[in-house]
C-alpha cells in the first residue's frame, strides 16, 4: 500500500524537481568572531585588506582552493533581522572556501605555511574560540551570475 497523503506526495514531487549536490567542489564556511576591543569597521578592513590577500597569495592556496570569499555582516540588518524574530548573531562574517575536495581545503590550513604566514595573523582580528567552521554537501537552487 503506498503513501498517498499530500504531505506525502508534495514532498516526492518536490524532491524530484530539486536540483542534486553538487559534485565538482565541496564547500567549508567559517563563521568569524572579531576581537574584543576591535570595532567593527577595524575588523572588516584588517581582514580584507591584510588577511585576505596573505590567505590568498599562499602557493598552497592557489593549488588548492577554487574559490575563497568574505562575507562582512552589515550591522544595519540587525534590526529588520530582530523584528523577524530570528537572532541577531555575533559572528561579524563569513568565510567561505572552495575546493575539489575536503582534503586539499586540510592541507591547506595543515601546511607549514598557513601556520608559518597566517594562522600567527589571525590573533589580530578574530577570536579563535568563538570562530567555528560548517562544512557539508551544497546545493545550488539558483544561480544568476
Amino acid at each position: 500500500m503506498s503513501d498517498t497523503t499530500p504531505t506525502a506526495t508534495s514532498a516526492s514531487a518536490l524532491s524530484a524537481s530539486a536540483p542534486g549536490y553538487r559534485t565538482d567542489r565541496v564547500r567549508v564556511v567559517g563563521l568569524m568572531a572579531k576581537k574584543p576591543g576591535m570595532s567593527d569597521e577595524e575588523f572588516y578592513t584588517y581582514w580584507r585588506d591584510v588577511h585576505g590577500p596573505l590567505f590568498a597569495n599562499m602557493e598552497i592556496t592557489k593549488k588548492n582552493i577554487l574559490k575563497y570569499e568574505q562575507h562582512h555582516y552589515n550591522t544595519a540588518f540587525d534590526q529588520g533581522v530582530a523584528a523577524m524574530g530570528f537572532d541577531v548573531v555575533q559572528y561579524r562574517g563569513v568565510a567561505v572556501f572552495e575546493a575539489e575536495s575536503y582534503d586539499k581545503i586540510f592541507e591547506v590550513f595543515q601546511s607549514e605555511e598557513y601556520k608559518r604566514v597566517v594562522f600567527p595573523d589571525e590573533a589580530k582580528f578574530i577570536e579563535r574560540s568563538k570562530t567555528g567552521f560548517v562544512a557539508g554537501p551544497f546545493v545550488t537552487f539558483v544561480d544568476r551570475s
